[in-house]
């Protein structure tokens, strides 16, 4: 992963954890983030400031009006993402990582296809791209297998909460156990070339 110094000093806390957690683990083993910092693309910010009464009161119950009505905290209307906040994380991660990032779907567990009482292994296209998978609202385990680098068949799970990531590698197959409406997104990394 290629990470320029200067982009890295002006990028947010919590693309600096991604990108951190990514150089331990990319092209290795499968991995959890269990993070610091909230991520805005996914409905994480739940801390905001009240503000000073000088307006900035308005844009908060603006946002807490966009809250979920389960109330799980996953920040945005429908499926619990910001679009433009997706964009633009995607965007810098890409940046500051070298790699290409893509938001490739955001699923909902008790509606996803093969989930069920016989959950499906999921494997990745072609098996050339790494996932990144934030859990954006209530818990899901996740079984994960695949091969070291020696060729030794492995699995791996574990279970995520909201706001944390599973790294899951390129050529691993997946599957997920969760409850009924349980949120996450799975993000795509792959080479540039990609």
């Amino acid at each position: 992963m290629d990470m320029p110094d200067g982009a890295w000093e002006r990028e947010a806390p919590h693309l600096r954890e991604i990108a951190l957690f990514l150089s331990v683990h990319l092209d290795r083993a499968p991995g959890v983030l269990w993070p610091e910092y909230d991520n805005p693309a996914f409905g994480d910010v739940d801390d905001i400031d009240d503000g000073d009464d000088t307006g900035e009161a308005e844009e908060v119950g603006a946002v807490d009006e966009v809250e979920d009505a389960d109330d799980t905290g996953a920040g945005s209307a429908g499926d619990g993402v910001c679009p433009a906040q997706v964009e633009r994380f995607t965007a810098e991660l890409a940046l500051l990582t070298g790699l290409s990032v893509r938001l490739d779907r955001v699923e909902t567990a008790g509606v996803a296809p093969g989930v069920g009482v016989d959950t499906a292994w999921t494997g990745q296209p072609d098996g050339l791209e790494h996932l990144l998978i934030h859990q954006i609202a209530g818990a899901v385990t996740w079984q994960l297998t695949g091969t070291d680098g020696s060729g030794r068949s492995e699995s791996f799970q574990c279970r995520l909460l909201p706001g944390e990531l599973l790294y899951v590698p390129a050529g691993w197959s997946r599957r997920c156990v969760g409850a009924p409406q349980a949120r996450y997104a799975v993000v795509c990394l792959g080479s540039k070339g990609d």
